[in-house]
């Protein structure tokens, strides 16, 4: 008896609890070249720098959030994102307010996948174009 009133305790702890929800967030280099991406905040310290090969994907962001059902990349720390070769040279800056395909446009320029139920997964896609 006493097992089982541990189980039902148990039981009934897990199911109260908030799911929690997860994101994943990959840009993917479709370029001919190596590219830098900056992520340049007023904070310097919540900056970011990702450097991608050439046909490569690397993580931006992942997250959780406790009882949350959709979630998407955030982009709001960011003053300007900025796209480098591997010279140095700027291809490309992407502010938050322009027009056109830009990266802080997540419902129209981002792939979303949503492999289960609450898993979120983005994908950005840098191609020629879009630093020429």
């Amino acid at each position: 008896m006493k097992k089982l009133s541990t189980l039902v305790i148990l039981i009934l702890i897990f199911s109260s609890c908030d799911p929690v929800s997860t994101l994943e967030a990959n840009i993917t280099n479709l370029t001919t070249e190596n590219l830098t991406i900056e992520f340049i905040s007023a904070d310097e310290s919540s900056s970011k720098i990702i450097q991608i090969a050439s046909g490569e994907m690397e993580l931006f962001q992942e997250g959780f959030d406790i009882g949350g059902t959709d979630l998407e990349p955030s982009l709001f720390d960011y003053d300007s994102v900025v796209i480098k070769n591997q010279a140095g040279q700027i291809l490309k800056v992407y502010k938050e307010s322009e027009a056109g395909k830009n990266i802080y446009t997540i419902n129209s320029y981002w792939i979303v996948d949503v492999p289960s139920r609450r898993f979120f997964k983005y994908y950005y896609e840098i191609e020629n174009q879009d630093i020429k």
